[in-house]
């Protein structure tokens, strides 16, 4: 990972948050924001821009996400994004318990039970940092936690299931293979010629005693 390159926020990492983090509506906009955020690959700016209007529900669960706004959408077309079921499922919970039929979904909340304006695209990171720091990751891990922290983990995640790069490019929109590539360098290395050379000559294998 490189230096300065947000520390990730996978599904590994959202599921652990999803199944401890209890009730409320704290518990309730941040399991919708991490699943939203993960699974449209949003940069922050966009996830805040999100409104009820762009969310399209079918008859079978699942979803799909108009992300209006970015840097590389110069016309402001927007691209669309799917949502899985269980991130529909979230997302309603917290429309509902937070009482939200228009305008934007991800807002601020005032106290423990009261909802104000959006969020803006600074409240992402603290956020996100709380997430970290709830499911237990070590205090040098937080601080590298950023608002593309899901977008860094998403992308980690998809490079591991051997999703096409290209794929990968167009779902985060991205216009070059730049940065998807820098954001999984790690599992890259893991499948480079020297790793496939070291399996196939037994430089990997087990070896016991001292």
């Amino acid at each position: 990972m490189g230096q300065n390159q947000a520390h990730p926020l996978g599904w590994k990492e959202i599921k652990e948050f999803i199944e401890s983090a209890g009730e409320g509506l704290r518990a309730d906009r941040e399991r919708a924001m991490l699943c939203v955020a993960y699974q449209t690959l949003a940069r922050r700016g966009e996830l805040v821009a999100l409104a009820v209007k762009d969310i399209h529900i079918h008859h079978d669960g699942t979803g799909i996400a108009l992300i209006r706004r970015g840097k590389t959408d110069a016309e402001g077309q927007g691209r669309s994004a799917y949502l899985s079921r269980e991130t529909v499922r979230w997302l309603k919970r917290w429309l509902e318990s937070a009482g939200i039929t228009e305008g934007e979904i991800f807002r601020r909340l005032v106290g423990s039970e009261n909802v104000g304006g959006a969020l803006k695209p600074g409240s992402v990171a603290p956020i996100f940092k709380r997430v970290a720091q709830w499911i237990g990751l070590p205090e040098k891990v937080v601080r590298m936690v950023s608002g593309h922290s899901t977008r860094v983990g998403a992308t980690q995640d998809l490079t591991a299931l051997n999703i096409d790069l290209g794929a990968i490019t167009q779902a985060g929109g991205w216009k070059s293979t730049r940065m998807p590539l820098l954001y999984a360098e790690n599992i890259q290395a893991t499948r480079s010629a020297m790793a496939a050379a070291a399996t196939a000559s037994g430089r990997n294998e087990i070896i016991e005693g001292p």
